[in-house]
């Protein structure tokens, strides 16, 4: 199969090499491009426009999978998930750095599932695992820097741990991708070029490219596989509807996310971000296993 037809297979893997490649050229033209605020403020217009539409996908994918079929199933369904959202906000506030455990944890095995089509789950969980670590060890100190505001001191202990265990994870990621050469090759390369932009690109850089580009992008596609053209439209009404319910949200939940005692506009917002993805990740990913079981999601 020639490279084109693999990039029309699978166009996320396509945008995500292009849009990684784009990015180091950038920032080798110009590294002070990937300081500041004005980073922080791309990463949420990014999230906001290109990441948040694949959760805001879980209603349909909910029923697609049979979590809900009734009017009554419908409502149990969002209070089941809204409590489950403003469960992981109370945690982190009581417990920032369990939280953030937490989610790293969660996040990894997320993401994971991004390859569940060409490897087996161990390769799977460390793949998931070191696109997430591969930043502590190339960028110690941007890491340890939003950890500190995600979580204050466990934070710093947190992404000093990443930091610690990233060499052997990427010794695994190297030999998932050797694994996944005779099945796949466009997965091997997927994984190497995954590693690769983790040491080369800054970390909010390299999470824009890698959440944006691959992962909300392959969600998007596998969901809307096999639905008609009258399903597509509107199956992107439900995204843009709770897209926007979504950011309504994050609104009403500014002022209690925000870092007592500072006046920095982009650490209060980068602590939005993550601390809202956070408190989706975990409904969402309960939703996409259920969905992967119930083979509501094309492989």
């Amino acid at each position: 199969m020639t490279a084109l037809r693999l990039a029309a297979r699978t166009p996320e893997t396509a945008t995500f090499l292009v849009l990684g490649a784009a990015a180091t050229v950038w920032l080798a033209l110009d590294g002070s491009a990937a300081a500041g605020g004005g980073l922080v403020l791309m990463l949420a217009i990014a999230v906001a426009i290109a990441g948040l539409p694949h959760g805001a996908l879980d209603p349909w994918v909910a029923r697609r999978a049979g979590l809900w079929r009734t009017r009554s199933g419908f409502a149990a369904f969002h209070v089941a998930y809204l409590a489950l959202a403003a469960g992981v906000v109370i945690a982190w506030y009581w417990a920032p750095g369990a939280s953030l455990a937490a989610f790293l944890v969660i996040s990894a095995w997320h993401f994971s599932g991004d390859w569940r089509a060409h490897l087996p789950p161990l390769a799977r969980a460390v793949a998931g695992a070191a696109l997430l670590a591969l930043p502590a060890w190339r960028w110690p100190d941007d890491v340890t820097t939003a950890f500190v505001l995600l979580s204050g001191s466990e934070g710093a202990a947190i992404a000093s741990v990443l930091g610690a265990i990233a060499p052997w994870l990427a010794a695994g990621i190297a030999g998932a991708a050797l694994l996944a050469l005779r099945q796949s090759p466009w997965t091997a390369v997927e994984l190497a070029a995954v590693a690769s932009l983790a040491l080369l690109l800054p970390p909010l850089v390299y999470f824009i490219v890698y959440f944006c580009a691959l992962h909300s992008f392959r969600h998007l596609r596998l969901a809307a596989t096999g639905a008609a053209p009258d399903a597509r439209r509107r199956m992107a009404g439900v995204a843009a509807l709770y897209t926007s319910l979504s950011l309504l949200a994050a609104a009403i939940a500014w002022p209690w996310l925000r870092e007592a005692g500072t006046q920095a506009w982009s650490g209060d917002l980068l602590r939005l971000v993550f601390i809202g993805l956070a408190a989706l990740t975990l409904p969402h990913m309960l939703v996409v296993m259920h969905a992967e079981r119930k083979e509501a999601f094309a492989p």
